[in-house]
């Protein structure tokens, strides 16, 4: 499979003025993370460099069409701009946010086993 890769990815083009790659997960973590410079402020971005549905489409598995991932807007490949308030809560560990995502980890890995 072919996909967008994420350095390029600059939609809405209103918005994004520069992308630094942190991760391109490739097709096997399927995720990339990048500080965008956001409407002027630097954010922490996230998609999905396939989506689910493009797994399955038997031209995008021939590589005969470019995956364009998620999220996405008519066609074009975009960011998922990560709120600073939830990563913050995510890396500290110690409130609301993330009490509440332990809990459902641990909800889905007892339902997986």
């Amino acid at each position: 499979m072919i996909y967008h890769d994420p350095a390029t990815v600059w939609s809405p083009r209103d918005c994004i003025d520069n992308v630094q790659l942190l991760y391109d997960g490739g097709l096997t973590d399927v995720y990339s993370l990048a500080i965008v410079t956001w409407e002027g402020q630097e954010r922490i971005g996230i998609r999905w460099n396939v989506n689910q549905r493009e797994w399955a489409d038997p031209a995008k598995a021939s590589n005969t069409v470019r995956c364009i991932g998620e999220p996405n807007s008519r066609g074009y490949p975009t960011w998922f701009i990560m709120p600073e308030v939830f990563l913050s809560s995510l890396l500290s560990g110690n409130n609301k946010v993330a009490t509440v995502l332990r809990e459902a980890l641990d909800r889905i890995d007892a339902a997986g086993q």
